[in-house]
C-alpha cells in the first residue's frame, strides 16, 4: 500500500509527527500536502508536538543554543553552548534587538531603536509592524492569538505601559494584523503594577503583578487576547511584608502546558538569598479557572556555599530531570547561566558586556521549529525576508 492509499485523516495525524525542517522539504511535492501544511488546525497539533530547542538574546542578537543537562545520577558536567546567531540575509540594516517574546513559534522583537517586528525563526518569514506611539519608551509589547478562531490567523499584539497598569480608565492599545492597524480599549479591572516580564501560554500572557495600594498583595495576572480582559490568578505563597524582606519573581513556560514560577528572598542586610524556589501549575492551563501550583525544587545557596545572586531575567525548567536553567545579570555588566538541581549547581556561561548593552537584558526561551505564517495583510511586501543561521 502507498502513502497516497491511506485515509486523508490517517495521512494527517502521522505527517503532523514529523518535525517541520522535514515538513518543509515535503512542501513542493503534493498539492494536497503544501495544502495541508498551511492550515492552522494542523499545525497546532504539529507544533503541540515537537521537539523543543532554546533561544538566547544576549548582546542584542538571538542566538541558537544547545543546552545538554544530565541525568540525576549521571556524573557528566551540564553544558550550554551557543551554536549559532539567527541573522536576515536581506536587512538593509544591522537590526538590533532590545526585547524579544516568543508565542507559538513567533517571536515579537522589540529593536534598540523602537521598532517592531513579528518574525518566524525557522522560515524566516518576518513582519514589521507600525509603532507610531508617542511614549514608545515607556512601553512593552506582548504578542499572542484569538483562540475562538481555532487558528493562528487572528494573532494580536498588546501595547502597555512598561512599569505599570493604570488603576482606574486603564487604556491599552491591541495591534491587529488583518487590519493593519491599532486601536484602544479601556479595562478599569488591573489596578496593579507589573513585577515580571510576560510570559505567553496558549495565546495568552501571563505577569508577576501586585495591588497598587498594597505592594505585598502579588497574585498573577492574565491578559485573555479572546475577550480581551484581565484577570487575577493565585500564587503558591502569602509574600512577605517583613522589614528588610526584598523579593524577586519570574515565570517561565513548561512545554506549552504549565507556568512556572521562580521566588528568591533577599534580606537587606546579607543582601544573601537565604534560598530560590521553584513552583510548577499542576493542570494544563487553559483547563484551570484558577492556578494549582506543585513544589518543583528548592535551591539553598547557603548549603552549596555559593555566593549572591542578583538579577535573574529568564529560566527554563526541565520537568523530567528536575533541573532548572536561568540566566542573570551582577554590576559588572557580566550575563551569567547556571544550571540548578537537587544536587547540582554550576555556572556552564559567563559573558561580559558594554555599558551601551548593559540595558538590554539577556533571555532565555523556549522554542519549537514551526511552520506558522505570519498574516501579512496590508503590509508592504518589501518586508518579507528570509533568515538563516550565521555559524
Amino acid at each position: 500500500m502507498m502513502f497516497s492509499d491511506l485515509p486523508r485523516d490517517l495521512q494527517s495525524e502521522i505527517l503532523s509527527r514529523v518535525p517541520a525542517r522535514y515538513l518543509q522539504l515535503l512542501k513542493p511535492t503534493c498539492k494536497r500536502w503544501y495544502t495541508l501544511f498551511k492550515d492552522p488546525g494542523f499545525l497546532k497539533k504539529n507544533l503541540s508536538r515537537a521537539e523543543r530547542g532554546f533561544l538566547f538574546l544576549l548582546n542584542s542578537r538571538v542566538c541558537s543554543i544547545s543546552i545538554n543537562l544530565p541525568g540525576i545520577h549521571d556524573s557528566v558536567d551540564p553544558s550550554f553552548d551557543v551554536t549559532g546567531v539567527l541573522v536576515s540575509k536581506n536587512d538593509p540594516e544591522d537590526v538590533k534587538i532590545s526585547d524579544i517574546f516568543q508565542c507559538d513559534g513567533l517571536l515579537l522583537c522589540t529593536t534598540t531603536n523602537r521598532r517592531l517586528v513579528v518574525w518566524n525563526p525557522y522560515t524566516g518569514q518576518t513582519r514589521w509592524i507600525p509603532n507610531r506611539s508617542s511614549n514608545a519608551m515607556c512601553h512593552k509589547f506582548v504578542l499572542g492569538y484569538e483562540k475562538e478562531k481555532e487558528s493562528w490567523n487572528s494573532h494580536l499584539i498588546l501595547r502597555y505601559k512598561s512599569f505599570s497598569l493604570s488603576p482606574v480608565g486603564a487604556e491599552f492599545d491591541i495591534y491587529e494584523f488583518n487590519s493593519d492597524s491599532w486601536r484602544s480599549f479601556h479595562d478599569v479591572s488591573p489596578i496593579c503594577t507589573l513585577q515580571s516580564k510576560g510570559v505567553s501560554l496558549k495565546g495568552n500572557t501571563y505577569w508577576i503583578a501586585s495591588d497598587t495600594e498594597d505592594p505585598f498583595g502579588k497574585f498573577v495576572l492574565r491578559f485573555d487576547f479572546t475577550t480581551k480582559k484581565f484577570g487575577r490568578l493565585s500564587l503558591p505563597f502569602q509574600t512577605d511584608d517583613a522589614d528588610g524582606v526584598v523579593e524577586s519573581m519570574i515565570l517561565s513556560v513548561v512545554r506549552e502546558e504549565k507556568l512556572a514560577l521562580l521566588y528568591e528572598r533577599f534580606d537587606d542586610d546579607t543582601e544573601d538569598p537565604s534560598e530560590m524556589k521553584i513552583w510548577v501549575t499542576n493542570t494544563k492551563i487553559e483547563e484551570a479557572k484558577d492556578l494549582s501550583w506543585s513544589d518543583f525544587l528548592v535551591v539553598d545557596f547557603h548549603k552549596l556555599m555559593v555566593t549572591r545572586m542578583t538579577n535573574v531575567r529568564s529560566f527554563l525548567v526541565d520537568e523530567e530531570k528536575k533541573m532548572v536553567v536561568f540566566c542573570d545579570t551582577d554590576s559588572n555588566y557580566r550575563t551569567r547561566v547556571y544550571v540548578v538541581g537537587e544536587n547540582v549547581y554550576q555556572e556552564v556561561y559567563e559573558e561580559t558586556t558594554t555599558d551601551e548593552l548593559f540595558c538590554y537584558w539577556p533571555c532565555l526561551v523556549s522554542y519549537a521549529p514551526s511552520l506558522v505564517q505570519i498574516q501579512q495583510g496590508q503590509v508592504n511586501t518589501g518586508c518579507k525576508r528570509k533568515s538563516t543561521i550565521r555559524r
